[in-house]
Formats: structure tokens, C-alpha cells, sequence
């Protein structure tokens, strides 16, 4: 049975606790095949059913489906297709908005055999083998030679058109490099950022999606006897950098492979920890979660891990609520509530060992509260129900958008492609925060 008692009481009182909803999967591998000859339709249909149930027993929705990676097999339009069908589906199931589907790309997501495919493979090589100094030798390349690195994205072509055509989140870095007329870096970073948009009992959450897989091919690294000796991939710090450690703020962490996967993968954990109070890693195949350094780390498993007769691997969806604990006198608590959905040859049950809560510390580093305060400015905000998500995809579907850029925005070049001008102009909408005067725009 599934419980959706969330009240608490407080001096007699009954007080709603505030919850944040997350559908949780990864690796769904989809191959361009018909839906009768696919091993996995009847447990797709079997997960669609089950959070069927959940919602109509709970009567909950979902805020937000993130998705670690995975989600095609080679990378191609059509594997993209079917996963974009079956996405609009489980949206609308779990009634959660097609706009608030996030993703993060993985080993499979790009065609390796792309051209030039021995120009990566040198790339790759090079970086596996270029020291302790690899990020300053990354970042001097990306400024000396931008378009030597843009041949490291091409495998990626049709993952940015299936995560931003309608989900909006591909990096911006992803799409300078895989714009043509684009030869130089003008500082695009190396990650996506989302704000959500509603405040979590006075804290604000941010999502944050990087690439591991960018110098992923088939000598990768893995644990297996037979292929421990491929190389490690490359995770540069301005990809995982972008999150701010200041009090008041939530970051979550989206990215495919785990950090064993990774070079310099020591330096990057404790950095990661710091920045990121929740981490979401898919590949593995196996669920898995853990709490270090403060921290919630989640291994999601495999809703499609393989061989559909192999008991190795068990497919597996994740529920995540997030809440919070306030103390008067004490840290608040941020709680995560993971509950992991385990196919067992027929449905899905919880998984009662990897099912589990977990609690983290908010840590408050104000030595100066007692000091004079500055006046709270009130900003504007957009109306009930319509997020910034929402304003990004009206602007995109508004017949005059060219117009609003000009005006908005005079010195952005508009005689380029309408994909890349839009995308610097939302950039910069997002910087200057000009949510509100941008939606008064198009409405």
C-alpha cells in the first residue's frame, strides 16, 4: 500500500509539510525497433501502471522526471523518437508537465562512430594521458582551440535536438559547439541550470545536469575483469563548478556516470559534496544510494539494464520527496525520502532494502546576524501556476520573438540562426532575472 500521509503537528495544529515530487530513472536504452519486438514493452507498460496506482491511490502528482542518461542506445533520431513517446506518456500519467522533464546525456546517447571518429579518439587519448594539469590544458584548448574541441560534440547532434527541442535543456556550451557558424568561445557553460520554482519552506532549489560522457567511446573504463584497463573520462571543473555554496540555496547534481568513472575522481568528490546536497548517478545498472560528507548520493539503476532474462539486473524507477525540518534554535534538515521501485518479474514493488530516508544538515554561516540588516526588496514575481519554464517555451512558440530580442536586447546578433539567437537571449534572460518582463512581452 502506498502512504500519502505527509501532515505534522505543530502546538496542536495541523501544518501541510511541503513536499517536492521527483520521478527518478535512467538508463531506458531505447533502440529503433518496433514496440512488439522490444523485451522491455510489457515493463514499461507494467511501470506506467504502477505509477498509475500510485497517483490515483495517493492522489499525488509529480513536480519534476529526471532522467540520468541512457535514454537512447546509439544515439540516433529515431531511438529519440520512441523515447519521446513514451516521455510524453509518463508525463502524462504522473501529471507533470512535459517542460519539467530533465536529462543529462550518457555513453549511449552519442553515435561514436560519427566523423571524425580518430580525431575524438586522439582527443580522448590525450586527455586520459595529459597529467594533473588537464583542466588548465582543457581550458587553454577551448580558448586556443575551439574548433578542435567542437569535434568532441559531434556524436551528440541528435541528443541536443531531443533534450532541447522540447525540454530546453541542453548546455550552452553543447550548443555553441554544435552551431556551425560558431568558432570561438564566448564563455557558454559547461552545465545546465534550473531554478525551480517554487521555494522549499523558504529554501531555493537548483537542478544541475553535466556531461561525463564527453570523451566516452567503446574503451571506456568499467569495474568488469574484461575492461578495466580503458581509459577514464574527463569531467572538466567548469562543468561542475557552476553551483554556489551559499546558505538558503538546495543544489541537486544530474550526471551519468559515478565518480569511480572519473579521472581525478578524490578532488572531484569532496567538490561535488560541498556544492550539491543531492547527486544523481545513473549507468551502473544496479540501485544503490549512500550519505557521505553531508550528501545523498543515489545510483538509480536500470529500467532497461539488459538481457530481459538476466536476474543480475532488476529494472527500477525511483519516487524522491523532498521536505524540510525547520528548527527554531537548530540547522534546518533537508529530508530526502527515497523510495525504489523494483521489477520483480511480474510488477513493481518497493524495494524494501534500497527504499530509505536520509537526512541532511543545512548548515547556517551567518556570523554577522546580529549585525544591521539591509531592507528586503520584494522582486516581481510571475503569476500563480506559470513558471519560468513555462515563459522560455511561450517565447519560443511567439510569432514576433525576433522583435522582443531587439528590443530586449539590441545588441544580440539576430542574423544568425532563430535556434541560436533564441537560446543567447534566454541566457541572458536567466542572468538578468527579466522573467516577469519578458512574459508582459509575449502576453
Amino acid at each position: 500500500m502506498w502512504d500519502s500521509t505527509r501532515d505534522i503537528w505543530v502546538n496542536n495544529r495541523m501544518k501541510i509539510m511541503k513536499i517536492i515530487r521527483i520521478l527518478q530513472l535512467s538508463d531506458i536504452h531505447w533502440k529503433k525497433q518496433l514496440d512488439a519486438a522490444d523485451d522491455y514493452t510489457d515493463i514499461r507498460d507494467q511501470m506506467l501502471q504502477d505509477l498509475e496506482y500510485y497517483c490515483k491511490g495517493t492522489g499525488n502528482s509529480f513536480d519534476k522526471i529526471l532522467i540520468c542518461g541512457d535514454i537512447a542506445f546509439s544515439g540516433s533520431t529515431d531511438e529519440y523518437k520512441r523515447a519521446n513517446s513514451f516521455i510524453r506518456e509518463l508525463c502524462k500519467t504522473v501529471a507533470c508537465k512535459s517542460e519539467e522533464v530533465y536529462t543529462v546525456p550518457g555513453n549511449h546517447d552519442k553515435n561514436v562512430n560519427e566523423h571524425p571518429k580518430c580525431v575524438r579518439e586522439f582527443i580522448h587519448q590525450a586527455i586520459s594521458n595529459s597529467g594533473n594539469d588537464r583542466d588548465l590544458w582543457w581550458n587553454k584548448m577551448i580558448d586556443e582551440d575551439f574548433s578542435f574541441i567542437k569535434k568532441l560534440y559531434t556524436p551528440f547532434k541528435e541528443y541536443n535536438h531531443f533534450c532541447n527541442d522540447e525540454r530546453d535543456n541542453a548546455e550552452p556550451f553543447m550548443l555553441r559547439a554544435l552551431e556551425l557558424g560558431v568558432d570561438r568561445y564566448d564563455g557558454a557553460e559547461m552545465f545546465w541550470h534550473s531554478e525551480f520554482e517554487d521555494d522549499l519552506e523558504g529554501y531555493q532549489v537548483n537542478l544541475y545536469g553535466v556531461n561525463s560522457a564527453l570523451i566516452s567511446d567503446l574503451n571506456d573504463y568499467d569495474p568488469d575483469p574484461d575492461r578495466i584497463d580503458g581509459h577514464r573520462l574527463f569531467l572538466p571543473q567548469i562543468a561542475y563548478r557552476g553551483a554556489k555554496c551559499k546558505d538558503g540555496i538546495i543544489n541537486i547534481l544530474m550526471c551519468h556516470h559515478p565518480l569511480d568513472f572519473l579521472l581525478n575522481k578524490d578532488t572531484i568528490a569532496k567538490d561535488l559534496d560541498k556544492r550539491y546536497a543531492l547527486q544523481l548517478y545513473g549507468h551502473v545498472h544496479i540501485a544503490n544510494s549512500d550519505i557521505n560528507n553531508n550528501a545523498v548520493h543515489i545510483y538509480s539503476g536500470s529500467l532497461n539494464p539488459g538481457d530481459v532474462n538476466d536476474n543480475t539486473y532488476k529494472p527500477v524507477y525511483n519516487i524522491i520527496e523532498l521536505s524540510i525540518e525547520k528548527h527554531d534554535n537548530e540547522n534546518d534538515v533537508l529530508k530526502v525520502d527515497l523510495r525504489v521501485q523494483k521489477y520483480d518479474g511480474e510488477q513493481f514493488v518497493k524495494d524494501e532494502e534500497q527504499s530509505k530516508p536520509f537526512k541532511i544538515t543545512l548548515k547556517k554561516h551567518d556570523l554577522w546576524k546580529d549585525g544591521n540588516k539591509p531592507a528586503i526588496v520584494l522582486e516581481q514575481r510571475l503569476p500563480d501556476g506559470l513558471s519560468k519554464r513555462d515563459v522560455r517555451h511561450k517565447f519560443k512558440q511567439c510569432p514576433n520573438s525576433k522583435e522582443i530580442i531587439q528590443k530586449m536586447y539590441p545588441q544580440i546578433d539576430c542574423t544568425g540562426s532563430a535556434y541560436m539567437r533564441n537560446q543567447v537571449f534566454l541566457e541572458k534572460i536567466r542572468e538578468d532575472n527579466r522573467w516577469v518582463e519578458l512574459y508582459n512581452m509575449i502576453k
